[in-house]
């Protein structure tokens, strides 16, 4: 995933962007905020916050299928039932997007299926004799969305930020991040996890269930609405094994770097060629897994479509937590053949869990979407069905979603914001009296390379390779999404970084900026109201980020001669 700079979601937080409304005193003042809504009880000078919010927060009562709500939710659920109008619609142009909008909707389908999408793949790991044999297992199931101990991107070099490049980053791991296998506070998680894994592996077959008492039905499960399906019941049998999958992963989580570290924009810039990544994944053995990746691709219509050396991919690429490979290789060498089978067993069945049949889908809504995230209820499906529209194949609906949603008036306005908005930052850099004059002319000319990027991409992604089918199971249409990312992402090593290229669809609510090439993105559906009022104006609020030189990483801000 590229080092990008999100909203509300941020992975890397060296930068945000917010939005607020503004008037414009050459117009007609126009304001988005209601002082009706305001406290009548509490002071604005003892409590801004509550004067301005508390009458809401007081009487809001969450959805049970929310873990948050506000104003950009409220803006995600308008372009959330937008989009679904366009899926809907008897003369849909979106043919993909519609495509698996009414697979995930073809719940009788899904639910005759059962296992049996992933079920060659888990024969597959089954079969595997030996760690070689599994080595080859993992590379052929990957391209299609089989199991990762590592994770791999591909964008630009940071050192050479006009050209992409593989980034090889740290995974192996279903929980959030490393810190959940080690913290004590998160011990109730952990206890969850195993539960829902052993639960899992009931379902697929390769645990018992608890048996019950009397030959009396098990109690109805009471997670999911959709669901009257009896609950499963994991035995003991079921919860050792789970429990075991979990040290199994709390070996990987050692190696893992925490947060604060994997956001070391100097620490995880480590170029490394094929010969010395082979020789640090030698118990592996990259080759052999990478040769199994290349036959496996090599047999798919994805391959026909868009043809990828995955060898040359490997050439030369940016390690971002060499300590983890080290350890991942030693992990591979001293584990036991069982153990590693179980890893990637599991890691097959969750990471495919809520396209598969209601046991499994609910089972992992019960961790996933209660326990992490603290949602009360599942999203109606067809909420889900146009979530998962937009992470396959976005741009294609977000076309329509444009031209009914987004008038060029909108796109205009904001362009001129975010110009006046930089006429000020060079303003406000020429006039200060802080900045040396080097610094100076560097930021002058770091703004003078900033590109802003409103509404939606001027050069639409070609989707005519994704082989997806309304009369295809949600998981089958998934592993083709799969192959054809798999394509298009790897393609992409070794040459230009493309600029016009979003990482985000038209009908987002959300936005970004991205250091590498030093573009900011709105997307159209954060800029309506209360974000952006067509009677109104808006105003950027860019908080700083000061390691990247126009778009190369290295430090430029100084006071008085020093780097800060």
């Amino acid at each position: 995933m590229p080092i990008t700079q999100y909203l509300h979601h941020q992975r890397f937080s060296p930068a945000a962007i917010r939005l607020r409304a503004m008037t414009n005193e050459t117009e007609t003042l126009t304001s988005g905020i209601d002082p009706a809504s305001f406290s009548s009880v509490i002071k604005p000078t003892n409590d801004l916050f509550r004067y301005v919010n508390g009458p809401w927060i007081d009487t809001y009562r969450l959805p049970d299928d929310r873990s948050r709500y506000g104003s950009f939710d409220k803006l995600a659920e308008d372009a959330e039932n937008q989009v679904r109008d366009i899926l809907d619609a008897d003369d849909c142009p979106a043919v993909k997007s519609e495509a698996l909008y009414r697979s995930f909707l073809n719940t009788d389908a899904i639910e005759a299926a059962g296992l049996d999408p992933i079920r060659d793949e888990l024969d597959l790991i089954d079969s595997a004799i030996d760690k070689a044999a599994l080595t080859r297992v993992l590379g052929t199931i990957n391209p299609a969305g089989g199991p990762d101990l590592f994770g791999l991107a591909v964008y630009g070099d940071p050192g050479d930020p006009d050209r992409n490049i593989a980034h090889l980053e740290q995974a192996g791991l279903c929980l959030p991040d490393e810190a959940y296998y080690r913290e004590d506070h998160y011990a109730p998680v952990r206890e969850a996890y195993v539960a829902m894994v052993a639960t899992q592996l009931v379902n697929a077959g390769y645990a018992p269930a608890a048996e019950s008492n009397g030959g009396d039905e098990l109690p109805s499960n009471t997670g999911d609405d959709e669901s009257n399906a009896p609950a499963t019941v994991p035995s003991e049998a079921a919860l050792g094994m789970a429990r075991h999958f979990l040290a199994v992963e709390t070996k990987i989580a050692a190696n893992h770097w925490d947060n604060v570290a994997t956001r070391d924009s100097v620490k995880t810039y480590n170029p490394t060629d094929y010969a010395d990544l082979a020789a640090t994944l030698k118990n592996f053995d990259l080759g052999s897994w990478i040769d199994a990746w290349q036959t496996a691709y090599d047999a798919t219509e994805a391959a026909k479509a868009q043809p990828i050396d995955f060898k040359s991919v490997f050439a030369r690429v940016i390690v971002h937590e060499p300590s983890f490979l080290t350890g991942l290789d030693a992990f591979w060498a001293e584990a036991d053949l069982a153990d590693l089978k179980l890893w990637a067993r599991v890691h097959m069945i969750l990471g495919f869990a809520s396209s598969l049949s209601r046991d499994f889908d609910t089972t992992n809504f019960d961790f996933y979407g209660k326990v992490l995230s603290g949602a009360k209820k599942q999203r109606d499906r067809w909420k889900r069905a146009v979530s998962l529209v937009n992470g396959i194949c976005g741009e294609d609906v977000g076309r329509e979603y444009v031209r009914l949603h987004f008038p060029e008036s909108s796109k205009r306005r904001m362009e001129e914001l975010v110009a006046n908005l930089i006429d000020a930052y060079r303003v406000s850099i020429t006039n200060s009296d802080w900045l040396g004059e080097d610094t100076k002319a560097k930021a002058l000319e770091k703004i003078s390379k900033f590109t802003p990027k409103i509404g939606y991409t001027n050069h639409w992604r070609d989707y005519s390779a994704l082989s997806v089918s309304a009369d295809a199971l949600p998981a089958e249409n998934a592993k083709a999404a799969n192959l054809y990312e798999t394509g298009y992402q790897l393609a992409k090593v070794g040459k230009s970084v493309d600029k016009d290229e979003w990482l985000m669809n038209p009908q987002t609510v959300n936005a970004y900026y991205e250091p590498s090439m030093n573009v900011i993105v709105f997307p159209a559906a954060i800029l309506h109201a209360p974000v952006l009022r067509p009677e109104g104006r808006g105003c950027g609020e860019l908080w700083r980020y000061r390691r990247s030189d126009r778009t190369r990483d290295r430090p430029w801000l100084r006071r008085s001669g020093f780097a800060v």
